[in-house]
């Protein structure tokens, strides 16, 4: 079950004045999130679930007031002045959502997700061994429903942006996050340049290109490599393996249908299968511009065991040795299933043009024994095809 308490207790340290008014709009905020995220699920979620993190949202809340009225009790009082009494917190059947002001999160914010710490843990490798990196921390490993652990993701991070929600308004510089838009990279480099040519960008002599049927899907080469348990940077092992790019039409109840880049990786003698799903983002609970949902299918008797878990993707050239990182944060969200949340704001754009441009995926890892490992895929023609495709729909 997620950590309310501490999500809480940062949201209310947030505000500007601890009045019982503002703590009340956290908790609406708080309460809405978490009734969006698990009733947005499919297929739903058992209403018992629901329930149950329901009452653990309204313990904590109680818990936090119980907290602030303790500490005022303890304060000394000015003379002739009355301690103002906390109100009670809503009880889930009687709360009414409060709309959530929207916000730009900031990079730290992201950072007090669970299992954030795999996000600063997974810097590049040293360059003599580039790949594997070095083993990754261990995280948690949950035990409840594939469906509900998604929803009490979702929540978490719907909470995390409450706490920057809060920090933006005491900047005093509202603004529609909906208008914002990333700022477009200047094309003064020789790769940029020759990626507007591709794309038709402003001033390019290129004329518009005719509508292209679907790329026909065509296996393209994957390798996984293990480190030794012994010495995290010397490669073990490395297995051969084919990686399949598609592009999907993906969408959910009451979301509009959006291209998706899928990505098929099949590891046979390591009997381990993987598969990407990037998409835009179209949650607006979630501060992410795209997400990567990554699932790994391991066979009885494979020598890899599981994978518990993994740090950002890693952009490069086929040719070389290290690539640049997609900036995003990993989530665990059950037993070998993981979503990574791209940043907003001014990541964005490099990110896209890192997937647009780069030809190879390296997706560097920790497995349930402890050893490091990493996925190296190479997009080929025909996911150079999938990828500007679905790229190119993101930006209508």
């Amino acid at each position: 079950m997620a950590d309310y308490h501490s999500l809480i207790a940062r949201a209310v340290a947030a505000l500007p004045q601890s009045t019982p008014d503002s703590r009340q709009a956290v908790y609406e905020r708080a309460r809405k999130a978490l009734f969006n995220q698990l009733r947005g699920i499919q297929p739903p979620v058992a209403e018992a679930d629901i329930a149950a993190e329901g009452r653990a949202l309204e313990e904590a809340i109680v818990q936090v007031e119980t907290e602030l009225a303790a500490k005022a009790a303890q304060a000394p009082q000015p003379r002739g002045e009355a301690s103002t009494p906390s109100r009670a917190p809503h009880s889930i059947v009687s709360a009414k959502p409060v709309e959530r002001a929207p916000a730009e999160i900031e990079d730290s914010n992201w950072r007090d997700a669970p299992n954030a710490s795999i996000a600063s843990a997974s810097e590049a490798p040293s360059r003599e061994f580039q790949r594997p990196p070095a083993p990754l921390p261990p995280a948690p490993k949950p035990k409840r429903s594939m469906r509900l652990i998604l929803s009490i993701a979702g929540v978490v991070v719907a909470l995390v942006a409450i706490v920057g929600t809060l920090a933006w308004q005491l900047r005093e510089q509202p603004e529609d996050l909906a208008k914002l838009k990333p700022e477009k990279s200047a094309s003064t480099t020789p790769e940029s340049g020759k990626i507007n040519d591709r794309v038709g960008g402003q001033g390019s002599a290129v004329k518009p290109a005719a509508p292209r049927s679907p790329a026909v899907p065509v296996a393209q080469k994957a390798e996984m490599w293990v480190g030794s348990l012994a010495e995290p940077t010397k490669v073990d092992k490395i297995y051969n393996g084919s990686a399949v790019w598609r592009l999907e039409n993906v969408g959910g109840p009451g979301e509009p249908v959006g291209s998706a880049i899928r990505g098929d990786i099949d590891i046979p003698d390591a009997k381990l299968k993987m598969t990407l799903l990037f998409r835009k983002n179209t949650d607006a609970t979630l501060s992410a511009s795209h997400t990567i949902n990554v699932s790994f299918t391991v066979a009885p008797g494979s020598p890899i065991g599981g994978v518990k878990a993994i740090g950002p993707i890693q952009m490069r050239r086929s040719d070389a040795q290290s690539g640049e990182k997609v900036v995003g944060i990993p989530v665990a969200i059950t037993e070998n299933n993981f979503l990574i949340g791209l940043m907003r704001g001014d990541h964005e754009s490099r990110n896209i043009l890192l997937l647009r441009s780069l030809a190879a995926l390296d997706l560097p890892m920790q497995l349930n024994d402890g050893r490091a490992a990493t996925i190296n895929m190479e997009k080929g023609p025909s996911g150079e095809r999938v990828f500007a495709d679905a790229i190119d729909a993101w930006s209508k």
